[in-house]
């Protein structure tokens, strides 16, 4: 077996594009701009488990007005892994990993000799 990690893509079901809940800050320092981003992250729903113990927080576009604050609403009941359905994942090659490779090819689909096997259970106080 190789060293390393088997990498996986992953993507929505529906080939729709995949929208994740972060914020930004930014601030002009005395000679140039600062900007911190961070992407916000839930459990992991029983898709992902095999692969993370947390997953980036997925939000439909008709939630996104709460999110933002624009429209009423308690954005922490946003906070909640994606559908089991709405996601699907498959082996990819490991050449996926040097940032020499760009191509199209890398997102194909290669036979998985050791698919992963669940190592993570949800836990809903988990503080991810």
């Amino acid at each position: 077996m190789l060293d390393g990690k088997q990498p996986y893509a992953i993507a929505r079901r529906d080939h729709a594009s995949l929208a994740f809940a972060g914020f930004w800050e930014g601030w002009r320092g005395s000679d140039d701009v600062t900007l911190r981003k961070f992407i916000l992250t839930t459990v992991i729903n029983s898709t992902m488990q095999a692969l993370h113990d947390r997953m980036p927080l997925i939000l439909e576009q008709e939630h996104w007005p709460e999110l933002l604050g624009e429209r009423a609403g308690e954005p922490t009941s946003l906070m909640r892994p994606a559908d089991n359905a709405l996601l699907h994942l498959w082996a990819v090659s490991r050449a996926v990993n040097s940032v020499r490779n760009n191509s199209l090819d890398l997102l194909d689909r290669i036979d998985d000799p050791h698919p992963p096997s669940p190592s993570y259970a949800p836990q809903a106080d988990n503080p991810a």
